[in-house]
């Protein structure tokens, strides 16, 4: 493959590029778009259909390794503080050692099984493998609208990339949720309003594992208060004021980061969250990640299906993933806001698993 569109690919996607391509006004975007006109144009400057058939490998591996760098760095703002991500060669068996210590009964994991399925049970092993699954994705792209300006190539990936992010918060989503029925009863909290003495006391036992970090999304954070009672008198402070005008809630909660997890829906009728919105994750943080995400081997792309009467094509992309959640129980919390099931579509499945 040129190595030249190797490079242009990393300069639109803001990553290293070597000296000579590091002017500050270098135009990414038009060079790379000039460089695949040489693959997939004719000498006029228009998509010809038998140049981009002869060339399309080069063009497919191209994408393929920039989503293997785009799509983890998707996901590492808001897991890197309680995920570790990495990547391994294809058909490797990623093995992980579980350190063991006085809470050693207590001690679960929780993992992903071929099927998508999780299961939650004793660990009677200092080491474990990580089952490894498929995710995969598909975009309409109009190459012959790309290379003629009216689209960027950042637009080939923003369906395809963001459905597969989606994807995976799901996925650990379904595994952190697996483990209600399992968690201690000073690990989880049930409540029909947000409230803030147990949110801090569940703070206060996750503190003995670790700094703690609370994850929710914006629906749930956006309850939480810090207000501060004195001489009969409810008070916010001016920093809180700020964060509520600013960003909607409070960036700590009595001391605590609050870091939201991205939300979208699962279609376009705006009407079902990907993320369940009542519950909010308290996790320690300072010591080994809790939740392992493993991509193995590299994504790959393919043409699906041609469009009749454009040059568009749908791009099919799938990769490999693997996940695992490796911590006692004890270490980490739950809480679960009833009211924010109102009109939601998790109203159902939170009755069921909170029962």
């Amino acid at each position: 493959m040129n190595n030249d569109l190797k490079v242009l690919m990393n300069g639109v996607f803001g990553r290293k590029v070597p000296a000579e391509f590091a002017a500050a006004d270098y135009d990414y975007e038009a060079a790379l778009r000039d460089e695949l006109k040489k693959l997939l144009c004719d000498d006029s400057g228009k998509f010809n259909r038998y140049k981009y058939e002869r060339n399309k490998i080069d063009l497919f591996e191209l994408l393929s390794q920039n989503l293997d760098e785009v799509l983890p760095q998707s996901l590492t703002s808001a897991l890197d503080m309680f995920t570790e991500i990495m990547r391994v060669p294809q058909g490797s068996r990623p093995e992980f050692r579980v350190t063991r210590g006085k809470q050693r009964g207590k001690q679960f994991v929780t993992r992903a099984t071929e099927s998508g399925n999780y299961e939650t049970f004793r660990l009677d092993r200092d080491r474990f493998d990580i089952h490894i699954f498929a995710i995969g994705g598909a975009g309409v792209v109009d190459f012959e609208r790309y290379l003629d300006g009216i689209e960027n190539i950042t637009d080939i990936y923003e369906v395809i990339n963001e459905g597969m992010v989606d994807r995976i918060f799901e996925l650990i989503q379904e595994m952190l949720l697996s483990a209600w029925k399992k968690m201690l009863p000073a690990n989880k909290v049930v409540g029909s309003s947000f409230s803030p003495t147990a949110m801090k006391k569940l703070c206060n036992t996750v503190a003995a594992y670790g700094s703690p970090v609370i994850y929710c999304s914006a629906e749930f954070a956006a309850e939480m208060v810090n207000a501060i009672t004195y001489n009969n008198t409810t008070k916010i402070s001016d920093q809180d004021v700020i964060d509520i005008r600013e960003r909607g809630y409070v960036g700590k909660f009595q001391g605590v980061p609050v870091v939201i997890m991205p939300q979208s829906f699962t279609d376009e009728t705006n009407t079902n969250l990907v993320m369940n919105p009542s519950f909010a994750y308290v996790i320690p943080t300072g010591k080994e990640k809790m939740i392992k995400l493993i991509f193995e081997g590299n994504s790959y792309f393919r043409e699906w299906n041609d469009h009749e009467g454009d040059n568009s094509i749908t791009l099919q992309a799938y990769t490999k993933v693997g996940l695992a959640l490796v911590s006692p129980l004890n270490f980490w919390g739950i809480y679960y806001n009833s009211s924010l099931d109102t009109n939601t579509n998790w109203a159902a499945y939170n009755a069921t698993l909170t029962a």
